[in-house]
């Protein structure tokens, strides 16, 4: 089986440039001893080689051909001078030597990124009129994803279900978002010198009629904080749509995922098939893909008859796998992954006398890598735990000499030791210590 992955490397400079086109050469990551990461790969695997300087991007397209004297072999397919971006999200997670696995869709993604622009117009392949019509992708589904807040539930979907821009719809929720603002409005539009008034669609009428056009393509609409709104309200009548047929219930394949009932909506009808006599379903090539923080469950509570409309996937709060866990805080001898481990195992002890309490847990990327500055950590972390997840008790956490959040931000600017040694309780502050050393020492699994 063919494997695909994205090899970070800081040091290599223009050392692939001199590599001519389809030529071989061996290639090891000698840095910090990590040459052993590319031990993993086989003949035939894909790898993308990420330059991180001077500016984040996939410069070539990399084949494994195997090892000779120890080290691995690759021959270079391509090269760009522009190259690709890998999206915010992953490039936050690479760390400056390291070789990381992706899916087969999203290495197939940055590839063509790669050579967006480079072939010329007159090259692209003309369609197969005679090919009949496409086949519609079938198994769209309504998916769910929560946890707690910074978990990378944004990261997952572009992990798990798409990274292509070009097939999402992207919206998020808040309280004053409307069903108009989700379906589409009448807006006045001026054509020539005559103001009228049309229907302007909104995200879920663009990702349906994309959907709709492109039957051989999943398409999907994500909504951003789905519990921030009033998500009933928004979907109205829409609601009905999210029955999904399936094979268990009797429908044949060729129609698994799409909606089981359909809606009278002129406007989408019109807009999406050129008929507004038409009933409106959701093809089975659409996926609607929404995110929820479960600290945030008291903002809109989603009713049950909404959420069984919806498969439930909870996202593992891996503090320990991301990217930057071992990254020191500025300023401090604690690592970001044992701080957010001591702080959770806080969070879920207040949580068996207070309900709800552990969804004010510390997501494995509540903070990025450049978060941890000192300028920067105290403003984002240390005014959560005061503000929302020790609110009720403080002192759980820190000093209890403090009054005020402005009394703990002080203290940590002007601490002339390890800050976070002068804001937290002692015992905290050492638990934290603690951690950072058994998972030094291969003591201690984390999950």
């Amino acid at each position: 089986m063919r494997n695909y992955y994205i090899l970070s490397v800081d040091s290599f400079v223009d050392s692939f440039s001199i590599v001519d086109g389809a030529g071989e050469f061996r290639f090891s990551l000698e840095l910090q001893g990590k040459s052993g990461l590319l031990a993993s790969l086989c003949a035939g695997d894909g790898v993308l080689a990420y330059r991180r300087r001077p500016v984040g991007r996939v410069s070539a397209l990399l084949e494994a051909r195997g090892f000779s004297e120890g080290l691995p072999v690759f021959a270079k397919k391509l090269e760009t001078a522009e190259g690709a971006a890998v999206g915010a999200e992953l490039e936050e997670t690479l760390e400056e030597e390291e070789l990381t696995r992706i899916p087969e869709e999203l290495f197939r993604t940055i590839c063509r990124r790669m050579v967006e622009g480079v072939l010329p117009e007159e090259s692209k392949p003309e369609p197969d009129l005679r090919s009949g019509p496409v086949p519609r992708r079938t198994g769209g589904e309504n998916i769910l994803l929560y946890g707690v807040p910074g978990v990378g539930k944004s990261y997952e979907i572009r992990r798990r279900y798409c990274d292509d821009p070009d097939r999402m719809e992207r919206v998020v929720f808040h309280p004053d978002y409307t069903c108009a603002d989700f379906i589409g409005q009448l807006l006045p539009v001026l054509r020539g010198e005559e103001l009228r008034y049309e229907f302007t669609p909104g995200p879920f009428t663009s990702a349906l009629k994309k959907a709709w056009d492109r039957p051989g393509e999943e398409v999907f609409l994500v909504i951003e904080e789905i519990n921030r709104g009033n998500a009933p309200a928004i979907f109205g009548e829409l609601f009905q749509l999210l029955d999904r047929k399936t094979q268990e219930g009797g429908y044949p394949p060729e129609e698994a995922g799409e909606s089981e009932y359909a809606v009278t909506s002129y406007d989408i009808a019109e807009k999406v098939y050129g008929d507004r006599d038409q009933k409106v379903r959701i093809p089975s090539n659409m996926w609607i893909l929404a995110t929820m923080n479960t600290a945030d469950q008291n903002v809109s509570p989603l009713d049950t008859a909404f959420q069984r409309r919806w498969s439930m996937r909870h996202i593992r709060n891996d503090v320990m796998g991301a990217g930057h866990a071992h990254e020191r805080i500025q300023g401090s001898e604690i690592e970001w992954g044992a701080f957010a481990l001591t702080v959770n195992e806080l969070v879920t002890d207040i949580g068996r006398d207070m309900a709800s309490s552990e969804d004010k847990r510390l997501g494995a990327y509540f903070v990025r890598r450049s978060e941890l500055a000192a300028d920067r950590f105290p403003e984002k972390v240390l005014k959560y735990l005061w503000d929302d997840a020790f609110r009720m008790d403080r002192e759980t956490v820190f000093q209890e000499r403090f009054r005020s959040l402005e009394d703990v931000i002080e203290a940590y600017g002007e601490a002339q030791q390890d800050p976070l040694e002068a804001v937290l309780r002692r015992e905290v502050y050492r638990k934290m210590r603690l951690y950072g050393r058994e998972e030094a020492d291969g003591g201690a699994v984390y999950g």
